[in-house]
């Protein structure tokens, strides 16, 4: 008797934590089943239960607390049943995670997937970053602890984290090496086996892409078979229980084998699971004790439906691309221009109403994510500012360079915030200037020539981002300055030979783009035109051969005379 109210003691004390922990056998041929595995969604008694939740949901999406609304979700999820208000709740219950326990940030992840929500942006969080945080490079959350690790997995793998990566086949090796002697695993590291605990573990091991048929696996259905009860279901420290047994269910389909050909005395986990559902569809802790049917019930829809955690696996709706130019005009000097492609965005800004740094998730190309893949290719920094009052993004700074800054697209200036201006393939280039006022206006700027010999005269053109001609524009051609008449042109020429940057400043302007032209040396004779200018033209070739060696100056020069009449 103290055995058992110890037991069911320590099992409500981990129930409470929000991840309970919860031979070869040859069937007679000919066996029937009382109950066709796995059930349907449409199968009375799922739908009873699934009902029974629907009842315990609150307006607020609240089923119990916040813990068990996130089991909830999955066994709506896996019924494939509305999620009702779940997603607020799940949202609104975010401050009640605890930052420091991984498991907390895990079981919500996999209840945001399951309620269809994106767990890279969930409540402007990332819970994809944040579970991962946990990871010292060896393994998630606490090194005692191995639920955490099982969750870990279970959990990345649900938000769409492939199978390979590293954290997760670190985590994955991690786990196997903790396996029991006895081909179970415990709560920590150094715990002896359950249930509970080896049946999450082969969840989470072959998600992470360990094969049904691997040792590790077999030794660890091995071990649940030795737990099985006379009555087909499964215990917590010597009580059978629903818990126990919906989780050693998951496990067993999600090796591959059926949970009705598992009997003791002709009992099956599914006889012993439907045994505990209560007329109104809910499922009892046991025969006894009917501890937070909410959760039970939530626990046991997945298992009798077949389905096994992760419930569901996110995957990213497939988004647009842009590719094009970008340009940043800063206050002194271009800070950066070149081409880049973005798609959706994570942007991390700081409240202007809680002075708390968030993310914030832009789902197409935007103008300010090409503004961020930017600044990762040119090494700046920015900072960005959120207005909820507007529900919108302002960028503070670029590269030093605070507040005044203004963007185009085109040469047009759109009337909406950087984070909802959606860049399409119609869009080529957008620039990003800086410019201290809020009539703010963009240079541009053409040359009739782009390459031309020394002191040759060219033409330069400035006009605004309207095609209208400025005038007293700046022209820099390097250390060369000019100014523009009131048509916005100016005439200019080089004396020396060279490659040269041509742009245009104004004030109350964003600097224009910068223009390369190539001067040339100007050559000392003409380019003969005919056949007579021709022989002449090799003529002065050989006799300038001749001035520099001989140094024939007089004669040279009167034969030079007489060959120009």
């Amino acid at each position: 008797m103290k055995r058992w109210v110890f037991a069911t003691i320590f099992t409500c004390l981990l129930l409470s934590a929000g991840l309970t922990v919860p031979a070869i056998y040859t069937m007679p041929k000919n066996e029937t089943y009382s109950v066709e595995f796995p059930m349907s969604p449409e199968d009375g008694k799922i739908i009873k239960a699934v009902n029974f939740l629907r009842s315990r949901e609150k307006e607020n999406g609240e089923i119990g607390d916040p813990m068990t609304t996130a089991w909830a979700a999955m066994a709506f999820c896996s019924a494939n049943a509305d999620v009702g208000n779940i997603p607020s709740y799940l949202e609104n219950s975010i401050k009640t995670l605890d930052p420091e326990k991984a498991t907390d940030w895990e079981r919500h992840a996999l209840a945001i997937v399951a309620c269809n929500g994106n767990p890279r942006n969930f409540g402007g969080i990332n819970f994809v970053e944040k579970i991962k945080s946990f990871y010292d490079g060896e393994q998630i959350g606490s090194k005692s602890l191995l639920n955490d690790d099982v969750w870990g997995i279970i959990s990345l793998i649900s938000c769409g984290v492939e199978k390979d990566d590293p954290i997760i086949q670190n985590v994955r090796d991690y786990i196997i090496e903790h396996q029991n002697s006895d081909g179970g695993w415990g709560v920590g590291v150094a715990g002896g086996s359950d249930v509970d605990s080896t049946s999450a573990t082969i969840m989470a091991l072959i998600s992470s892409g360990v094969d049904r048929d691997s040792s590790i696996i077999k030794k660890a259905l091995s071990f649940l078979r030795e737990q099985q009860l006379d009555n087909g279901g499964f215990s917590s420290w010597g009580i059978a229980n629903s818990a126990s047994t919906s989780w050693a269910i998951m496990a067993i389909s999600c090796a591959g084998e059926d949970p009705n050909k598992w009997t003791k005395n002709g009992n099956s986990p599914v006889d012993y699971l439907l045994s505990l559902q209560s007329d109104d569809g809910s499922f009892k802790w046991n025969e006894t004790l009917d501890l937070n049917p909410e959760w039970m019930t939530s626990y046991a829809i997945p298992a009798l439906l077949g389905k096994y955690y992760p419930i569901k696996i996110y995957h990213s709706p497939q988004v647009e691309t842009w590719t094009g130019h970008i340009r940043i005009e800063g206050k002194y000097r271009t800070i950066w221009e070149g081409s880049v492609t973005v798609a959706d965005t994570m942007v991390v800004a700081i409240n202007v109403s809680s002075n708390q740094t968030e993310e914030f998730y832009i789902p197409y190309p935007s103008v300010l994510g090409a503004l961020v893949e930017a600044s990762e290719k040119g090494g700046f920094n920015y900072t960005i500012l959120y207005y909820p009052s507007w529900d919108a993004l302002y960028v503070k700074s670029i590269d030093g360079d605070f507040d005044w800054w203004h963007y185009w697209v085109d040469y047009e200036l759109p009337m909406v915030s950087s984070d909802k201006y959606k860049l399409t393939e119609d869009d080529r280039e957008v620039l990003w200037g800086y410019v201290e006022t809020w009539k703010a206006h963009a240079l541009k700027i053409s040359v009739d020539k782009k390459e031309v010999k020394t002191n040759e005269v060219f033409k330069v053109t400035v006009k605004d981002e309207a095609n209208n001609p400025v005038s007293n524009a700046i022209v820099h051609i390097n250390s060369y300055t000019f100014s523009t008449g009131s048509d916005g042109s100016v005439e200019a020429k080089i004396p020396k030979q060279g490659t040269y940057k041509v742009y245009a400043e104004k004030d109350g302007y964003v600097r224009s783009e910068k223009i390369e032209i190539r001067v040339k040396k100007k050559s000392a004779l003409p380019h003969p035109s005919g056949p007579i200018d021709g022989i002449l033209y090799v003529i002065k070739i050989i006799i300038g051969f001749l001035i520099r060696i001989f140094k024939l100056d007089r004669l040279i020069t009167f034969i030079m005379t007489f060959l120009d009449c």
